[in-house]
C-alpha cells in the first residue's frame, strides 16, 4: 500500500489503506455495483491502466474487494466490494456531502462528467424518512445511460444498469436536465410527461411510482420551502425574509429546458417553461447552476468565467440571487453584474 503513517490509530490505519489517490474513487464506483476492469478505466478518466492496476492489487489484498466472475450470459470478470469495502459507503456519502460545499467554480477546462458521479449525489442526498414502507424499483434511462435505484423501507441501493430480474415499479427515460428539475421540484412529473421531456413505462402504476420516487429521492418544495433538491443545490435556499414586498418573476434556462420563479412578498412559486414577464432571465449550464444553488459561485465569478449570462433589470437580477441565497460580491452591487451588465 505504499507508505504508511505508522501510527497505532484507527484513523490512520484506514488512511494507510484508502488514503492514497484514486483508491476512494475506485470504491465510489464500485458503490454502484460489480464493474469490469474497462468499466472502471472509463468511468475513472485520467487513471493511467498501470495505475488503475496498482491500486486494484493494493485495495484486494486489503480485503476491499475481490475479484469474481458474473454467471452466464454474461461469464466476465467483474470486480465488487466485500462486506469491509461496503462498510466505507457512509464515509463516500458524507465525503460527497461535504465536498458540494466545494463546488465553488465553473467546471475545469477539460473536467469531465459521468451519470455514476451523479448517482452518489442521489445516494448522498437521499431521505431516508420519506421512504418508511416503500418498495419499490426505480429504472431511469439519462441521455443514454441507464441506472436503477431501489428503496427498501428507508434505505435506498443506486445501481448502474437496468434493474434486471427486480421488476422495476417504472422506466424512465429523460435527459439529464429534465432528470435534475424532476428531483429539485422545478417541473412535476405530469408537466415533464406531457411536454415529452420524459417517457414512462412499467405498467398502469408507473407515473404514480415515479411521483414516489421524485419524493424520496428529490425536493418537495411544499414541505421544504426549496430548501433541498436533488443534490442539495438547485432551489436549495430560497429566503423569504429576504424577499417581503417584492413581486417580481425571475426565468432561468438551462439549455433547451426553462422554468421561472413567482416571487409574491415572500413567498415562491416555481412552474417549468419561460415566462414572458421575467423580470430577469439566468442563462447557464447545469453545473454552473447547481453550484450557484449550492451558495458558494458568486454571480460575479460565473459571468467572469463566462459561465452565466442574464438578461434583464440588473436590480431585480440582485434580488434574484439575494433570494436564492447566491453570493454577491461588492462588485455585483456596483456593477449590475446579476443581469449580465
Amino acid at each position: 500500500m505504499g507508505r504508511s503513517y505508522d501510527q497505532f490509530c484507527p484513523a490512520a490505519r484506514a488512511l494507510d489503506v484508502v488514503g492514497g489517490r484514486w483508491a476512494l474513487l475506485i470504491v465510489r464506483e464500485l458503490l454502484l455495483g460489480p464493474r469490469r476492469y474497462t468499466d472502471l478505466a472509463e468511468g475513472l478518466p485520467g487513471i493511467g491502466p498501470n495505475v488503475l492496476a496498482e491500486r486494484l492489487r493494493e485495495l484486494r489484498e486489503a480485503g476491499i474487494l475481490v475479484r469474481a466472475k458474473l454467471p452466464p450470459p454474461a461469464a466476465t470478470t467483474v470486480y465488487e466490494l466485500t462486506a469491509l469495502g461496503v462498510a466505507l459507503r457512509p464515509v463516500v456519502d458524507e465525503l460527497t456531502r461535504w465536498g458540494l460545499r466545494l463546488l465553488d467554480v465553473p467546471p475545469r477546462p477539460g473536467e469531465r462528467f459521468r451519470i455514476g458521479w451523479l448517482l452518489s449525489c442521489v445516494r448522498a442526498c437521499f431521505r431516508p424518512e420519506l421512504a418508511r414502507g416503500v418498495s419499490e424499483t426505480y429504472e431511469f434511462t439519462v441521455d443514454g445511460d441507464t441506472f436503477h435505484l431501489r428503496v427498501e423501507d428507508g434505505a435506498l441501493d443506486a445501481r448502474h444498469g437496468p434493474a434486471g430480474g427486480a421488476a422495476a415499479a417504472c422506466a424512465v427515460t429523460t435527459d439529464l436536465a429534465t432528470f435534475v428539475a424532476l428531483g429539485a421540484g422545478v417541473l412535476d412529473v405530469g408537466e415533464a410527461l406531457g411536454r415529452g421531456l420524459a417517457r414512462v413505462g412499467g405498467g398502469p402504476g408507473a407515473v404514480a411510482a415515479l411521483g414516489r420516487a421524485v419524493a424520496v429521492v428529490g425536493a418537495n418544495l411544499d414541505d421544504t420551502g426549496g430548501r433541498h433538491g436533488i443534490i442539495g443545490a438547485v432551489g436549495a435556499s430560497f429566503r423569504p425574509e429576504a424577499v417581503r414586498g417584492v413581486h417580481e418573476t425571475y426565468g432561468f434556462r438551462l439549455d433547451e429546458f426553462a422554468f421561472h420563479a413567482r416571487v409574491e412578498d415572500g413567498t415562491l412559486h416555481m412552474r417549468p417553461g419561460a415566462a414572458d414577464d421575467a423580470d430577469v432571465t439566468l442563462v447557464t449550464d447545469l453545473a454552473t447552476l447547481l453550484s450557484l444553488g449550492t451558495g458558494v459561485l458568486s454571480l460575479e465569478r460565473a459571468f467572469a468565467a463566462g459561465a452565466a449570462t442574464a438578461t434583464g433589470d440588473p436590480g431585480a437580477g440582485l434580488r434574484m440571487a439575494t433570494a436564492f441565497g447566491v453570493p454577491l460580491t461588492d462588485a455585483d452591487v456596483d456593477t449590475g453584474t446579476a443581469a449580465g451588465a
